[in-house]
């Protein structure tokens, strides 16, 4: 077993298949101190601020943010020329901005997420049954026994190795929905190296920004 802290995911339990989970409460009672200590020690949750550019590594691209107050009751946020974002309405707090901006990413990721796996599905002859496009707080993605997949919508700031990596992990699921030894054996067919991807993507969860958080 082995246990994870950061400031996005909390406390993050790992265990090997086949491992009694009964005995999960007992070990990390007999981790309390070092956990303890490590929660003390990671990076609290940085304050909320309104960014001043946003940078989608999936998509190679910086979009520069301006800020326009005026009387409009809502955050608006336009696309202009020269990757710039414009957030015009009530754009003084930082927690009305991060909506907006989550709606702006929303948008941007089932554009580009949901036709990507759709690709990727058909060219591994991995089917699936349907798609969907969300924010999860401590997943990059979800498959159900109904092979419908669930993606978070930070994967736009993971760069594209990384986030293809996920999407053909979850497409893999469609085969073999558990975590044992035969459903990393079929991944790494696809994903050479996939358990040690797979750790590169729990570390890229720092590079989500705290707006997109909300």
């Amino acid at each position: 077993m082995t246990i994870k802290v950061s400031s996005w995911t909390g406390l993050e339990v790992v265990v090997p298949v086949g491992f009694n989970r009964s005995h999960i409460a007992e070990f990390i009672q007999s981790k309390s101190r070092w956990i303890k200590n490590a929660l003390e020690r990671s990076h609290p949750v940085e304050e909320l601020k309104r960014p001043e550019s946003v940078q989608l590594g999936l998509l190679n691209a910086i979009w520069s943010v301006g800020y326009c107050p005026s009387s409009e009751n809502r955050v608006s946020v336009l696309e202009q020329p020269g990757n710039v974002l414009l957030l015009t309405g009530p754009v003084r707090r930082p927690a009305t901005v991060a909506v907006a901006l989550n709606q702006w990413l929303q948008k941007r990721a089932a554009r580009v997420l949901k036709p990507w796996l759709g690709r990727l599905g058909a060219e591994l002859s991995l089917p699936f049954s349907r798609v969907s496009v969300r924010r999860q707080k401590t997943k990059w993605g979800s498959c159900s026994a109904e092979k419908s997949i669930s993606l978070n919508r930070n994967l736009l700031f993971l760069p594209e190795p990384l986030a293809r990596y996920v999407l053909v992990h979850e497409l893999c699921h469609c085969r073999q929905l558990d975590h044992s030894e035969k459903f990393w054996d079929f991944l790494e067919t696809f994903e050479p190296n996939a358990r040690q991807t797979a750790a590169k993507v729990r570390e890229a969860s720092e590079s989500v920004p705290r707006w997109a958080m909300v």
